[in-house]
């Protein structure tokens, strides 16, 4: 490979980096103050020794707001050329160091896909966004084509029309385009942030088998069309599932690179992964309280399943098929009432690109007073778009959606927004007041609270969601889980008896997305409020959703208690959705076993109690997933 390297196997290695966004601060005075990813203040680097070895795909982690996005930027210049601030440190990137290297230098040879994808697209046609880089990098006109063909397939959108409109792509799709365009400069360092944030299992794993096509080609002389593929790649991710296909880990906590390895050691650390604020593997964290230790702790089902023959335990499932459900782990939708929300033969068309799609096709769904359902589906299924029906964002084009046995088309907007609250996928979409308070307040001043009862609402809404001290701060200075909440706090202080929600963990840390769908579970089991959830992560549909409806093609295909959803693997690979490891390990084990009728796992809990043979209980926030 003819990428430029360093005579010391490493293709990037930083030295006592340190980084603030205020150019005042004095990079001579870093201290431990302020090492709280969510202070939002004060150094976001501190110190950090980092090595990225060639040939490699490695994963950074750590707590969302931790510095793993501003570290990345330092890799091609950005930070501190384009990003202004107080730096300092010894930063060398493919045998060069970017920070006397212009970024246009840079971006020959390092490609980056950032975390706000959208902000990254500004072609006019499919073509002319993945053309840019390649024009830019005076590539002769006759090759270009041939790239954005090369790069458009490798991305998945092989057969996307070279002459749509970025705006008329789905979510997933813009974030595809973004990484073919990326692709098509050849980059010999390619560098994603959280590249799958918007993306389903399926797109997920398109573009994760991309990355893994790449980073084979790094080492086995192979090509990517006409290219040899990247020398490393380097993903900052918080799904687990993804950072296991990687060969090493970096760990950030505190502004500093705490722990760095092979995959397989870090990953089996199982402190170090909580310091950090890292999801720990479930079967990692499911064996180390069964007591196994090291290369023991398996980070796979077929090394479970060895584990477990070896260890000559036994599998008792949760439950059978016809028999009790348990419910899920969180305990919630368990005092069910009156339908609150009735679709019946809903259908809903929009016009993309010149043409009718038909994104919701006949649809009946009924959700009952303290329900807790996920819709869960493909990129381009209809469940958002499903979703908007309930609290009439979206009217039907054919039949009728009821809120409360009445026609939504019918009712004041007021009536239903103050009752039916929506929390987007990006808080960002929702907030703009200039405190956090001035947001929350919004909504019920709307709706004409004043006085004593405005204040008390207001109040009252920040402490549930554990917001007390940062009435006065401006929500943008907060980190991405403390947005989430502010825009759930702002939906709660009207009072509402339901709340969609849109994607609630994307972009959330393990420490913040359970402490999020916590409070959402308490909401439901304590306060009764309807729960209605839009995701594509099954393991917040297993620890927090008694029911699940499939969406595919516009069409309900699957309408279910989530745990005998789970059972059927074979229906869920149809849907292109894969369950989460201890569902997974559970159905193998009772397969193996010959337990037809078995109910899975769904949470590390339910895995422990079922092979040490416990008593399972419904634990409730958190459901003792990892």
């Amino acid at each position: 490979m003819d990428s430029p390297q360093s005579d010391d196997g490493l293709v990037a290695r930083l030295r006592e980096v340190v980084f603030s966004y205020d150019r005042q601060d004095d990079t001579d005075a870093v201290g431990d103050d302020h090492a709280d990813p969510d202070a939002r203040e004060g150094f976001v680097l501190r110190g950090v020794d980092l090595e990225v070895p060639d040939e490699s795909f490695t994963v950074v982690m750590g707590a969302s707001g931790g510095g793993k996005s501003t570290l990345l930027r330092t890799f091609n210049g950005i930070i501190p050329d384009f990003i202004d601030g107080a730096f300092d440190g010894d930063v060398r990137v493919l045998d060069r160091d970017p920070t006397t290297s212009r970024v246009s230098e840079m971006a020959r040879d390092v490609g980056m896909v950032i975390q706000d994808y959208e902000s990254q697209l500004f072609g006019t046609s499919v073509e002319t966004e993945v053309a840019f880089g390649p024009e830019n990098l005076a590539v002769p006109p006759e090759n270009i084509g041939r790239r954005i063909d090369d790069s458009l397939s490798v991305a998945g959108l092989g057969d996307l029309g070279r002459t749509r409109e970025p705006d008329s792509l789905s979510g997933g799709q813009k974030q595809r385009l973004v990484f073919a365009g990326v692709l098509a400069m050849y980059p010999d360092l390619l560098i994603l942030d959280e590249p799958t944030s918007d993306l389903d299992p399926a797109g997920s794993r398109d573009v994760l088998s991309v990355v893994g096509r790449l980073a084979e080609a790094a080492t086995a002389d192979t090509s990517v069309g006409d290219w040899e593929g990247p020398d490393s790649i380097v993903l900052v991710t918080h799904k687990i599932e993804e950072a296991l296909l990687a060969d090493h880990v970096v760990l950030l906590k505190g502004g500093r690179a705490a722990h760095a390895g092979p995959a397989e050691e870090v990953f089996r650390n199982v402190e170090a992964l909580r310091e950090s604020r890292v999801a720990v593997p479930p079967l990692v964290a499911a064996f180390d309280r069964l007591g196994f230790e090291g290369e023991d702790l398996p980070l796979a089902v077929d090394g479970a399943v060895e584990t477990v023959n070896r260890a000559d335990l036994t599998w008792t499932p949760p439950g059978k098929r016809g028999g009790r459900n348990p419910g899920v782990p969180a305990g919630t939708a368990t005092d069910l009432g009156r339908p609150l929300f009735e679709l019946e033969e809903v259908a809903h068309e929009y016009d993309a690109d010149g043409e009718t799609v038909r994104a919701v096709d006949g649809v009946d769904l009924t959700v009952k007073e303290g329900e807790a359902v996920a819709i869960v589906g493909h990129n381009g299924s209809g469940k958002t778009t499903l979703a908007k029906h309930l609290n009439g964002l979206l009217d039907p084009d054919e039949g009728v959606a009821r809120w409360n046995g009445r026609d939504i088309r019918e009712l004041d907007m007021s009536e239903v927004g103050r009752s039916v609250g929506y929390v987007f996928q990006n808080p960002d979409h929702q907030i703009f007041a200039a405190t956090v308070e001035e947001e929350v307040a919004f909504g019920p001043e709307n709706f004409e609270l004043t006085g004593d009862e405005l204040d008390r609402r207001v109040a009252g809404a920040i402490e549930t969601v554990e917001l007390d001290g940062l009435e006065d701060a401006d929500p943008f200075t907060l980190s991405k889980g403390q947005r989430q909440r502010v825009a759930l706090a702002s939906v709660l202080a009207t009072d509402p008896d339901a709340i969609i929600f849109d994607e609630p963990t994307t972009g959330l840390d393990a420490e913040q997305q359970a402490t999020f769908m916590d409070l959402v579970a308490d909401l439901n089991r304590e306060d009764g409020v309807t729960v209605v959830m839009v995701t594509h992560s099954m393991s917040t549909v297993a620890t927090y959703a008694p029911r699940t409806v499939v969406m595919s093609d516009g069409r309900k295909v699957a309408d279910e208690p989530t745990r005998e959803l789970f059972a059927d693997e074979d229906a869920l690979a149809e849907w292109d959705l894969r369950p989460p490891q201890p569902v997974a390990l559970s159905n193998r084990l009772a397969a193996d076993a010959g337990q037809t009728d078995a109910l899975p796992a769904l949470s590390v809990d339910e895995l422990v109690a079922g092979l040490a043979d416990e008593p399972m209980t419904t634990t409730g926030p958190g459901g003792g997933s990892a």
